[in-house]
């Protein structure tokens, strides 16, 4: 046990939310599996400083975007990559961790380059169905990259590679919590989630529907547009059984009574509704990099454990949701093998596997 309490581990996330919550997740693994010094290394004034920083040690460095499409933009970047590789170098010297965590986005690539430089162990966690530009250049230095499906695994070597799922951060048992008063005395209870932000494709779907929607007062539908869009759409015609919220926090409870879900398809997102076994409407967002959130989705509709339809379809949303509501054999089909795609304890098994590979365990 004091090998492990005296092992020193770097964390690398950032961008996004994606990227950040599973960091976080495996950290609190490690640190529940005995490790003490765990650093988190981000750009200053950004969303994994805002996130982690209250949590853990945070160690600033610079990043370098690449400017997609951009030949002009992008003359510089080896010059800015450089500076920003001998920032991540001067952090590893000083932490010298025992191996680093990468779970991608641009913040992730001079850490990893630096911690091979430096022969320091990387480990990478991939949450898309397609490989990042960041954890396919890091993937050469990786000594174990972590993905979540069959597809994922496709852009790393084979002999690198396990599939772990996506971590979460622990998750409320199934059934734990109390059941939210917008779904109380519904037959079915259905659950929309777009975000704090709202999600464009999903709101005019279901504002196309309501009059149809109207007429299953059987359904209790709570509608998260988002928080600029709440008012727009509550002075629209509503039905009674409609709630409208801006963003729903904690979201856990909807999610754990919900018969069925409409969802983006952002990595954390779709891992968060497996881990519960529930089946799901996905809209993927059309504008992520490399389409990996339609990527994502495909994984999930090809084991029938989703349907998907893209913000550029005729509406078909509503026929969708109907037909799974009056075909009830359907839909506990597809939770069924949501259940068996969930990894709720992802974030367990990879930090078991990166203290196994360095005999630490």
């Amino acid at each position: 046990m004091t090998q492990i309490a005296e092992a020193s581990v770097l964390m690398v996330c950032g961008g996004t939310g994606g990227h950040i919550y599973p960091a976080l997740a495996i950290a609190d693994s490690l640190r529940a599996q005995g490790i003490q010094k765990i650093t988190f290394a981000g750009r200053l004034d950004s969303m994994e400083e805002k996130l982690v920083k209250p949590l853990w040690p945070f160690a600033p460095i610079t990043a370098v975007p690449l400017a997609r499409g951009s030949f002009v933009q992008n003359i510089s970047m080896p010059f800015r990559l450089i500076a920003s590789i001998w920032r991540a170098r001067r952090v590893i010297r000083d932490i010298k961790p025992r191996f680093v965590v990468a779970t991608g986005g641009y913040v992730s690539l001079p850490i990893m380059l630096a911690a091979g430089w430096c022969k320091v162990p990387v480990y990478l966690q991939e949450q898309n169905a397609v490989a990042g530009i960041a954890n396919r250049i890091g993937a050469r230095f990786a000594k174990r990259i972590f993905v979540t499906s069959e597809d994922a695994a496709k852009a790393f070597p084979l002999g690198k590679t396990r599939i772990q799922g996506n971590p979460v951060r622990a998750l409320p048992q199934a059934g734990s919590l109390a059941m939210p008063k917008e779904y109380q005395g519904a037959q079915w209870k259905i659950l929309a989630l777009g975000g704090s932000q709202g999600a464009r494709g999903i709101n005019q779907k279901i504002n196309e529907s309501l009059d149809r929607i109207s007429k299953r007062s059987d359904v209790a539908l709570v509608w998260q547009a988002g928080v600029k869009n709440v008012e727009v759409f509550q002075k629209g015609n509503v039905p009674s059984h409609v709630t409208v919220a801006g963003f729903l926090n904690p979201v856990y409870a909807y999610i754990d009574h919900a018969d069925l879900l409409i969802s983006r398809a952002g990595a954390s997102t779709l891992a968060e509704i497996l881990a519960f076994g529930k089946p799901s409407v996905l809209l993927p967002f059309p504008f992520a990099t490399a389409n990996h959130q339609e990527h994502n989705a495909r994984v999930l509709e090809r084991t029938g454990a989703a349907l998907v339809e893209l913000d550029s379809d005729p509406n078909d949303l509503w026929n969708k949701v109907e037909h799974l509501l009056d075909h009830p054999e359907e839909l506990q089909q597809m939770a069924k093998q949501a259940k068996a795609m969930g990894m709720p304890d992802a974030a367990d098994r990879i930090a078991h596997d990166l203290l196994v590979e360095e005999t630490l365990l």
